[in-house]
């Protein structure tokens, strides 16, 4: 996805402004709210702007404090059905690029569950760019991952130790370990990501 694209995807979903319409609701300064889940003030007024989309750490954060859960930033209403099903051609994209995100790893994300109202679980689709040589510094969060290899080679890299993921590994951890995923190899490692956020807090 062209960084045209990637930016018009983004003012669709209004991901960064719901965001800000949560901050400014709760009267929390930019300043607190960007120390609260790790990233610079910066950063977080482009994500506010619709400039860089955030990844999935700093969305699971950003959830946490504000009080909501993923599901809001993608959707208007909820269902209250009890089963949610979505089609390939109804999945929310989130694409990354380095054109306007020099500073984060790149990798694209697809929500396949974000109607459902009350469910615990967020179920992604990434696909990582490996051909980006880069250092991704680990971070945190509160909660549980799990993660299957579809294609390619997925790295798993905490402050201690390396894990390759080859098609068909799976990994579970929980998430306050400081960790980072990245492609590596050949071609465009997928993997399918299962998060249970931690509890939320009030601001």
């Amino acid at each position: 996805m062209n960084n045209s694209n990637t930016l018009n995807e983004l003012k669709r979903l209004g991901i960064g402004k719901k965001i800000q319409s949560l901050r400014e609701e709760k009267e929390i300064p930019i300043e607190i709210l960007s120390q609260k889940v790790d990233i610079t003030p910066t950063l977080l007024s482009q994500i506010e702007d619709d400039v860089i989309p955030p990844t999935l750490a700093t969305l699971l954060n950003l959830a946490r404090v504000l009080n909501v859960t993923v599901d809001h930033f993608f959707i208007q209403e909820t269902s209250l059905e009890k089963i949610e099903l979505t089609r390939v051609n109804e999945r929310l994209s989130v694409a990354k690029s380095r054109e306007t995100d020099t500073a984060r790893l790149t990798y694209n994300y697809q929500a396949l569950s974000y109607r459902l109202e009350g469910k615990q679980m967020e179920p992604f689709l990434v696909e990582f760019d490996s051909r980006i040589e880069e250092h991704p510094v680990p971070l945190s969060h509160d909660g549980e991952e799990f993660c299957y290899c579809l294609e390619g080679e997925i790295e798993f890299i905490t402050d201690e130790r390396r894990i390759t993921l080859r098609p068909g590994d799976s990994l579970y951890y929980y998430s306050d370990v400081p960790h980072v995923l990245r492609g590596i190899g050949p071609g465009s490692p997928k993997g399918i990501f299962i998060l249970l956020p931690g509890k939320q807090k009030q601001a």
